[in-house]
């Protein structure tokens, strides 16, 4: 859940809220690859003032290149008109399958994504839920007293329709789905299958032959995932190399599969590299103890070389025509987002200045009317002061002189 209202644009704080933001991603990630997470922005009560397009750029780019399976849909709770015009350019930037993960909700249909017991209270919700910073030391204790009943496989299979759908694609929610299982989680081609998967002493190795680029006539970065399935009753640690290092980022490229899980190894061809057929992949694996697992970089230059399993792969690309899904370059991405960041600015300082000039016609508004009342008031009191006339004589006053003559 992210406060929108609670964030101010300010460059000075934007760097620690980066590594903040990516630290819970990171997190999540290490402690289940395979789950995905839903993200909601909770944009009540937000204005201008809280519009940072150089954060939504780099949670874009989290997802879009280090993350690429790691969102599930992320919801837009009460967006305000406001942003209706950021949203439309931000629209841009996006592939068609990564606006169909965005899903715009209200508090009347909050709950059909998002179960109450889970939905915070101002939402519709009865989850009373207040943030505070745990330590990973405070972390693991806390898991490990919830984990205290392990469940198996086996528990998860039987497991009652979870009543969140976890399929949120659709354009129309649905009350109840089946949760995915861990099969449902396939590479990019769609190529993690028993018939395609090399199985080792230590790891069964998923593409097993060869890894497949995609390129287009955009050169954008594209990826691959190696699969790394332990069938043993022990860890497993691995390490991935490559011929050609300057072209490949490989995440995680080296790290431990525990019993009878698996990791996914993200591998992207940087954008700018066309050419990958002589490339190739090394996947190593040994086995690991718990006694061993504290100092991994000093055992794999310890271990003997026949204790540990190798299996190389090949590179492969296929080249398709760019589409209009396809993201604008980087280049003009970064070109569009200064230029609205310039128009974001400029419009929040017209704004504050049209705040100040109403509330300056406010203020004199009001003391032109307390001038009124003022003159007014002193008009009755200055009337009420003033002695009566003398009243003027009538013609019998003027009359009585006649005795004189």
């Amino acid at each position: 859940f992210v406060r929108v209202k609670e964030h101010k644009k300010d460059a000075s704080v934007l760097p620690d809220i980066k590594r903040f933001f990516a630290y819970h991603l990171e997190t999540q990630y290490n402690e289940d690859p395979h789950s995905e997470i839903t993200l909601v922005f909770d944009m009540a009560d937000a204005g201008l003032s809280n519009l940072d397009m150089d954060l939504i750029k780099f949670v874009i780019t989290c997802f879009k290149v280090y993350y690429p399976s790691l969102l599930n849909v992320m919801l837009i709770y009460e967006m305000p008109w406001l942003f209706n015009a950021a949203w439309k350019i931000i629209k841009t930037w996006l592939s068609a399958e990564a606006v169909k993960k965005i899903k715009f909700i209200t508090r009347s249909d909050a709950q059909a994504y998002i179960n109450k017991d889970q939905l915070l209270e101002h939402m519709g919700g009865t989850d009373k839920f207040q943030f505070r910073y745990l330590t990973p030391e405070e972390r693991l204790e806390e898991e490990n007293k919830a984990n205290r009943k392990k469940v198996t496989f086996a528990d998860v299979d039987k497991s009652p329709v979870d009543s969140s759908p976890d399929n949120l694609n659709n354009s129309a929610p649905t009350k109840q789905q089946t949760s995915p299982n861990k099969s449902s989680f396939k590479s990019p081609h769609q190529r993690r299958t028993e018939d395609n998967s090399f199985i080792g002493r230590l790891l069964t190795i998923s593409p097993g032959d060869e890894l497949l680029f995609t390129t287009d006539e955009t050169g954008k970065e594209t990826f691959d995932v190696i699969s790394l399935k332990n069938t043993l009753p022990y860890a497993i640690a691995y390490k991935v190399k490559t011929t050609s290092p300057e072209k490949y980022r490989v995440r995680p490229s080296a790290g431990i599969v525990k019993a009878g899980s698996t990791v996914d190894v993200h591998v992207y061809l940087q954008q700018g590299y066309n050419t990958v057929s002589k490339d190739k992949f090394l996947i190593m694996a040994m086995e690991l103890t718990s006694d061993s697992a504290d100092n991994l970089q000093q055992l794999w230059k310890t271990v003997p070389r026949e204790n540990i399993m190798e299996h190389r792969l090949k590179c492969s690309q296929v080249h398709k025509n760019g589409s209009q899904d396809s993201i604008a370059s980087s280049a003009s991405s970064l070109d569009q987002i200064d230029k609205l960041n310039t128009k974001m600015d400029q419009l929040m300082e017209s704004n504050r200045k049209l705040e100040q000039t109403v509330k300056m016609m406010l203020i004199v508004q009001i003391l032109f009317l307390i001038l009124i009342l003022m003159y007014y008031v002193i008009s009755y009191f200055f009337t009420s002061s003033l002695p009566p006339p003398n009243p003027k004589g009538n013609i019998s006053d003027y009359c009585a002189g006649s005795n004189l003559f």
